[in-house]
């Protein structure tokens, strides 16, 4: 019933304006303006200006109320609105492009690796790809497109130096392309000092002094996720590649001393030290048809995480003694370092010797990668790719105004750390009462001891599963597997040489190949017969195929 009065009111304010608007104007059609004085006119007119400035706008969904006359602000209110004019497209035409490579940090476990999902930019189908499995290079290709300083992935010469895994951080990765300059394109003829030219610009130009070009970092980094943020940038060469120009990559993998004898663990370590052939200690892609799995350790080492690192180095518990394995070598193959890794905690849990590391380097005798998991991924960062000297220099403060960019990256890295922080000390809280728990001692049903503090407890079942040959396989980063009994990794079953199995991926490939294109002909045979049948031209179809 309210609905409905309120129905029956409105319509009949509509009509009683609609009456007066009539009346209004028949009045003035009556009116004679022939016989009016000049004065008349004029205030006549004045009348009609100031109506016309109170007209309600309805357009704008405000009705004007007031009796009397406008505000200011109301009168603000009362302007049509105005169309909305859209922006035209950026004129990438009007700046050159230079050749960077920009170094760059990440958290890795948020993402699904590195490596971006196809052309994100624009197909489609590849952005909801990325949408739902998000990765660190889909989220730099966006803010490299809402920066506009490139036009799309593939028209940028985009190379990167090491691809990591999903989970995998990096401290110092480094990828290179050509982006959006603050410099100017020479006119025919001009002559201009540090003048340049280059096949993707294909004009001449030149580019600012580096406090002249545009702030990339401080630019990226507003557009970026807190958990990737760009470092530095640098001007390279138009040959310039991240990957094949990059003379060394460090890894490091941080784990923690509990339940291992990491004295043992880096001593073992230096059996990986130079020039060996890695196929047991990689996953092997077929469809890449690696055929040399020789890689070269340049150096390797297992140390404590330095003190200066808040939180760690608690020398009360094996759990608050963390270390690190650093390795840095010219190139890895695929889940390299995760794979050395894990053999360095079976040797670390004593349920392989020092030895096992030369046997499985053996391909003569052990040709086939045996079955063994890989240790865990969140561990695992790349800490830094390192060049030729005079092929990079990093530039991480252009000018003074530059040190409030180096502050907010600070902070920001900071308040990362406060938030992880505080989950694992709360974490750590929670595990202290639990071992501080006391517990009586059983057996079935009967109560045998006083209770006796969880902590006490535990470490004797522990001492009991594993005297009975059961327990469990440290993987790092909190990932376990447990097992009834340990089998050593020499007796296990193993993969086919990888000579085999590339052979048998290649057969696979061509099958399919010659499936596919006789699918293709049978499709053609059977619109010739089907036209045939039908009364077609046989000789027209026939010269058709």
């Amino acid at each position: 019933m309210r609905l409905f009065g309120i129905q029956q009111l409105s319509r009949s304010v509509l009509a009683d304006q609609r009456k007066q608007r009539n009346v209004q104007k028949a009045a003035l059609q009556a009116m004679d303006y022939d016989s009016w004085t000049k004065e008349a006119l004029v205030e006549r007119v004045r009348q009609l200006e100031h109506q016309k400035a109170i007209k309600p706008r309805w357009g704008n969904g405000k009705k004007n109320t007031s009796s009397g006359n406008t505000s200011g602000s109301d009168m603000s209110s009362l302007e049509p609105k105005r169309k909305k004019q859209r922006k035209p497209d950026f004129d990438f035409s009007r700046f050159p492009q230079r050749k960077v490579a920009l170094k760059f940090s990440y958290f890795g476990w948020p993402y699904h690796g590195l490596a971006r999902q196809g052309n994100a930019l624009s197909d489609e189908e590849k952005k909801r790809v990325e949408e739902q499995y998000p990765t660190i290079e889909g989220e730099l290709f966006k803010a490299l497109a809402q920066c506009k300083l490139i036009v799309n992935e593939a028209q940028c010469g985009y190379s990167r130096c090491g691809r990591t895994d999903r989970g995998v951080s990096g401290f110092g990765q480094v990828v290179a392309m050509y982006v959006r300059s603050n410099g100017r394109f020479l006119a025919d003829g001009e002559m201009a000092e540090g003048a340049m030219e280059d096949e993707h610009n294909g004009r001449r130009y030149v580019v600012p002094e580096n406090e002249r070009e545009l702030p990339y970092v401080s630019m990226l980094n507003k557009s970026l996720p807190q958990e990737i943020r760009v470092l530095a940038w640098a001007p390279v060469a138009e040959d310039f590649d991240a990957r094949f120009s990059c003379r060394a990559r460090f890894y490091r993998y941080f784990f923690n001393e509990a339940g291992l004898d990491v004295a043992l663990m880096r001593a073992a370590a230096q059996r990986y030290l130079g020039t060996h052939d890695f196929r047991n200690f990689c996953r092997l892609d077929p469809a890449k048809q690696i055929g040399n799995f020789e890689r070269t350790v340049l150096a390797i080492d297992i140390t404590p995480v330095p003190q200066a690192v808040p939180f760690i180095g608690d020398a009360q518990a094996g759990e608050g003694r963390w270390w690190q394995l650093e390795l840095r070598g010219s190139a890895f193959l695929w889940h390299q370092v995760r794979c050395m890794m894990a053999i360095l905690f079976h040797i670390g849990q004593g349920f392989e010797s020092p030895e096992i590391i030369d046997q499985m380097m053996d391909v003569q005798t052990m040709s086939g990668k045996p079955e063994y998991e890989m240790a865990a991924d969140t561990p695992l960062v790349l800490t830094d790719c390192r060049f030729d000297a005079d092929a990079v220099e990093w530039i991480y403060v252009r000018c003074a105004r530059d040190y409030g960019n180096m502050t907010v990256l600070d902070r920001t890295v900071l308040r990362q750390w406060e938030q992880m922080t505080t989950q694992s000390v709360i974490s750590g809280a929670l595990l202290q009462i639990l071992r501080t728990t006391q517990v009586p001692v059983v057996s079935g049903t009967q109560v045998v001891q006083a209770a006796v503090p969880w902590d006490q407890q535990r470490a004797a079942i522990r001492k009991r599963f594993e005297d009975e040959g059961a327990g469990q396989a440290l993987l790092g980063g909190g990932t376990v597997k447990h097992m009834r009994k340990y089998v050593p990794i020499a007796t296990r079953n193993r993969a086919d040489p990888v000579e085999d199995r590339n052979r048998a991926w290649l057969a696979r490939k061509m099958a399919h190949r010659a499936a596919r294109e006789g699918a293709n002909a049978g499709g053609n045979v059977g619109e010739e017969q089907q036209e045939d049948a039908s009364g077609g031209d046989a000789s027209r179809s026939a010269a058709e195929a």
